[in-house]
Formats: C-alpha cells, sequence, structure tokens
C-alpha cells in the first residue's frame, strides 16, 4: 500500500486504509490524492477509510473538493470515510470558512477517527454520522 510521494502516504491500520497527507497538497497532486482515494475506498483488506490530515501545511480549494468528492464516493460505497484534523489546524479553519464541518466526519486525532470508525462498524451502519464529542 506505499505510494511514490512522501506528501501522501497510504497504509493500513486495524481493517482501516489511513491515507496521511503531509506537507502542501495542491492542484499538482490532485491526480495522485485521487489514486489513493480510490486505491482505499476499494481495498477489500479494510472496511473503512482514515484520512489523517494533521500533517498538513497548506490545503486549498482543490483538495477540499478532492475529500468531498472521495466522501461521496464512500458514502455511496457505504464505507466509512473519517478525517482526522486537529483543531486549530490551517485545514480545520479552510474546513469551518468553506461550511463542510457539517458534511464531514471530522475527529481530532487518527487515534479518535479509529474509535468513531469501529464503533460505526460495530453498529452495522456502515456510513459514519457525525463523531462522538
Amino acid at each position: 500500500m506505499a505510494c511514490d510521494s512522501e506528501s501522501i502516504e497510504l497504509t493500513q491500520r486495524e481493517r482501516v486504509a489511513v491515507v496521511t497527507l503531509r506537507d502542501d497538497i495542491d492542484l499538482e497532486d490532485g491526480a495522485e490524492v485521487t489514486a489513493v482515494f480510490h486505491r482505499a475506498r476499494t481495498d477489500t483488506g479494510t472496511d473503512a477509510t482514515l484520512l489523517d490530515l494533521g500533517e498538513l501545511a497548506f490545503a486549498d480549494s482543490t483538495l477540499l473538493n478532492l475529500i468531498l468528492r472521495a466522501r461521496a464516493e464512500h458514502d455511496e460505497a457505504r464505507r466509512p470515510f473519517v478525517l482526522a484534523v486537529p483543531d486549530g489546524s490551517v485545514v480545520r479553519r479552510l474546513f469551518d470558512i468553506t461550511g463542510v464541518t457539517d458534511v464531514l466526519a471530522l475527529t481530532g486525532s487518527q487515534e479518535e477517527a479509529l474509535r468513531h470508525i469501529h464503533a460505526t462498524l460495530d453498529s452495522g451502519t456502515g456510513s459514519p454520522a457525525e463523531p462522538s464529542p
């Protein structure tokens, strides 16, 4: 599950595909991010996808669009898609400003996201509701 870019990583943890985006992600990275989201969503060795944005220093509307599209594709596949985005981060501010916090399952850390995913999978709902505070 390795990627060529140091800024984009796909790993597996507790039957969850973990996509980690680091540093700066912009228009030039769009095709690779899309491919990684697709690989995560279709990985038969996992049951959900966790997008970790804790190490991301910059994101723009291009990445936001890719994330929203990935969430819609995961919803269609009835596969949980949960984001780990620390409070106060640049990315969290982008989500707050654009109003997408209401449509994305957001948690503050990878551990919180894993707990939320496992609770969702254990409940059998497939698509995550709002994370627990």
